[in-house]
C-alpha cells in the first residue's frame, strides 16, 4: 500500500486539476484588447502578445524561450494587377481586383505575368487511393487549371480536408505541368465566406518562411502565377464552355465534376511587393520525471496572432481575434498551469508552443515542426487548440484527427473519465483537419488531435450548428470577433479540460501514440 500510495495521490490531483473558466476569461480579455492591434504577424501587439505568454508560463515555473521565424511578406499591389481572358470567339473581358479576382501577391517574383489556355480541372485532385482523378481525360501541360476548392463529400472527413488543401492542388497542379492556377469558387463557398471579407483579407498580404538559403519554403516556381475568381469573374471564364456554369455549380455539388477545356486563354498578371519580417514561436517546456521518457515530449500547441488591422468592418478596423485564436491559448495557458500544479511532473516532458503566422497559412507551426527545437523524432505526439467556439454549454467534443492513431483510443478514455460525449466533424466542408496547427505536425508523421466544442447542447432549445455556422458567416475573421460577443466560458473550461486529459494520458503513457495499420495518414506521412 505504501508503494500505491505516491500514485493514488498523483492521480487524485490530476483529477482535481481543472482549468477555471474565470482564468481563460482574464487571458482572452488581455490578448484581445484593442492595445495588441489584432496580433499581426511580425507586428508590435504580436511581440507584446508574445511577451504576455513568456511571462505567464515563466510565472508557473515553465521554462520560456522564443523561436525565431524569418519570412518573406508579401502584398498585391491592385493598380499593377489584373486578369484578361480572351475567348475563342474574339471578345475580351478585362477583371479588376476586388471585383473579378483577388490574390494576396506573389511570394517569388514582384513581376509575374501568365499567360495560357485555360483547362477546367473538377477539384484539381489526384487520389489513387479513392480511384478518383480530375486530370485523367484532361492535359494540362503549359495550362492554367481551373479548379474549385474542397473535395467530393464521399471522401472520408479529414481524406477530403488533405485533398482539398491548397498545398495539395497547388503541387498537384504543378506535377502535371501546370504554368498557373485559378480558383474557383460555388454560391455555397460565398455564402459561408463573404466575397468583402476575401477581399479584405487579401489585401493583408501573405508569408512564407524562409530555409536557410533565402528560399520560400513550400513555394512552387512551376506555377507563375494564381488568382481566386468571384461569381461574376468565373461567369465570364466560363463564358461560352460546353457545359453552362449552373450545371458545374451542379455537378461540383454531388461531387462530380467533369473536366474539360474552356474556350478562353488568360493572361494574369500580378504585381507584388515584398519585405522580410521577423516574428517569433514561443515554446514552454515542462521537463518529464521519468529519467528513460523525459526525452520525449507532448506538444500543446495554439496559435497566437491573428489578422492585425484590416479595412474596417462598421468603423472597426482591429481584428481582435477573441475566440480566434485568443481562447485557444487561454486554453493552453490554463492547461500548462494545471501541469505546473501536479505534485509531480508527468513521465514524458511537455512543450506549450504558441505559433505565429497560423492565419498566414500555419506557417508558425510549419516551421517548428520542420525545424523542432528538441531532437527530431522526440515529439510523440500534438494537441492542438484552435477557435474554441464558446456559445452554449454542450454535452459533447468534436476530436478531429484522433481516429488515425492510438490517440482515439486516449480520446475515448478521457471522454469516459470526464464524462463527456463524442461527436463527428460536423462541418467536413470546412476541412478543418487541414486548416489549423495539427496538420503541420501531422505532415511530419507526428499523430496529432483537434478538440472542438461540440453541438448537442444542454438546453434543448439551443441549436448549435446553426449558431456556428452564423458566427462564421458574420463574425469570423472581422473585428466582430472581440470581447462584446456573447462568451460562456464554461465551454472553454471543458474543451480546455479534455485537452489536458489527453495530455496527461499520453505523458504518462509506456508506450508512444502509434499510427494505425493502413491508415491514409500513416502511410503517407509516418515514415518521415
Amino acid at each position: 500500500m505504501r508503494r500505491l500510495l505516491p500514485i493514488l495521490l498523483f492521480l487524485a490531483a490530476a483529477a482535481n486539476a481543472q482549468v477555471r473558466p474565470e482564468g481563460m476569461r482574464a487571458h482572452v480579455r488581455f490578448l484581445a484588447d484593442d492595445a495588441l492591434e489584432g496580433r499581426g504577424t511580425g507586428t508590435r501587439g504580436f511581440q507584446i502578445a508574445a511577451k504576455y505568454v513568456s511571462a505567464q508560463l515563466e510565472a508557473m515555473g515553465i521554462r520560456s524561450s522564443q523561436q525565431t521565424v524569418p519570412f518573406r511578406a508579401t502584398g498585391i499591389i491592385p493598380d499593377r494587377s489584373s486578369v484578361t481572358l480572351t475567348h475563342d470567339d474574339g471578345s475580351t473581358v478585362s477583371l479588376k481586383f476586388g471585383d473579378g479576382f483577388v490574390n494576396s501577391g506573389d511570394i517569388l517574383r514582384q513581376d509575374a505575368t501568365v499567360e495560357a489556355p485555360v483547362v477546367f480541372v473538377g477539384y484539381g485532385i489526384t487520389a489513387p487511393d479513392r480511384q478518383y482523378d480530375d486530370y485523367a481525360n484532361v492535359d494540362a501541360h503549359g495550362k492554367i487549371v481551373a479548379f474549385f476548392s474542397d473535395a467530393p463529400a464521399s471522401f472520408p472527413s479529414d481524406l477530403r480536408a488533405h485533398y482539398s488543401s491548397s498545398y495539395e492542388k497547388a503541387k498537384n497542379a504543378a506535377q502535371h505541368g501546370a504554368v498557373g492556377t485559378i480558383l474557383c469558387i460555388t454560391p455555397t463557398d460565398e455564402a459561408r465566406a463573404p466575397w468583402s471579407r476575401r477581399v479584405r483579407q487579401s489585401k493583408l498580404g501573405s508569408m512564407y518562411w524562409l530555409e536557410k538559403d533565402g528560399t520560400p519554403h513550400g513555394a512552387r516556381p512551376e506555377l507563375v502565377a494564381g488568382v481566386t475568381l468571384s461569381q461574376s469573374g468565373l461567369a465570364a471564364l466560363f463564358q461560352g464552355a460546353a457545359t453552362s456554369l449552373d450545371d458545374v455549380f451542379k455537378s461540383v455539388a454531388a461531387g462530380a465534376p467533369k473536366s474539360m477545356p474552356l474556350p478562353a486563354k488568360a493572361k494574369l498578371q500580378i504585381a507584388s511587393r515584398h519585405a522580410n519580417v521577423q516574428s517569433a514561436n514561443v515554446v514552454g517546456l515542462l521537463t518529464g520525471s521519468d529519467p528513460k521518457l523525459m526525452g520525449e515530449y507532448v506538444v500543446y500547441s495554439a496559435h497566437l496572432d491573428h489578422l492585425g488591422i484590416s479595412e474596417p468592418v462598421d468603423g472597426d478596423r482591429i481584428n481582435n481575434g477573441a475566440l480566434d485564436n485568443a481562447s485557444g491559448i487561454a486554453a493552453m495557458l490554463e492547461i500548462a498551469r494545471a501541469f505546473s500544479e501536479l505534485p509531480k511532473p508527468p513521465r514524458r516532458s511537455i512543450i506549450f508552443l504558441a505559433v505565429t503566422g497560423e492565419e498566414k497559412g500555419l506557417r508558425g507551426a510549419d516551421y517548428f515542426a520542420n525545424n523542432p527545437t528538441v531532437p527530431a523524432g522526440s515529439i510523440v505526439a500534438d494537441i492542438n487548440i484552435d477557435e474554441i467556439l464558446m456559445f452554449h454549454p454542450v454535452h459533447d467534443v468534436t476530436p478531429i484527427g484522433a481516429e488515425h492513431s492510438t490517440l482515439e483510443a486516449v480520446v475515448q478514455k478521457v471522454a469516459r473519465d470526464q464524462h463527456v460525449e463524442i461527436s463527428p466533424d460536423p462541418y467536413p466542408e470546412e476541412v478543418v483537419f487541414v486548416r489549423s496547427d495539427q496538420y503541420p505536425f501531422v505532415k511530419v508523421g507526428i499523430p496529432a488531435v483537434y478538440v472542438g466544442a461540440g453541438y448537442r447542447p444542454v438546453e434543448k432549445d439551443r441549436n448549435i450548428l446553426e449558431d456556428t455556422m452564423q458566427w462564421i458567416k458574420n463574425i469570423y475573421h472581422t473585428p466582430k470577433d472581440d470581447m462584446s460577443q456573447p462568451i460562456d466560458w464554461s465551454v472553454g473550461a471543458q474543451v480546455a479540460n479534455f485537452d489536458f486529459g489527453i495530455g496527461l494520458e499520453v505523458a504518462n503513457a509506456d508506450a508512444r501514440p502509434t499510427w494505425k495499420k493502413g491508415d491514409f495518414f500513416g502511410d503517407t506521412f509516418g515514415t518521415k
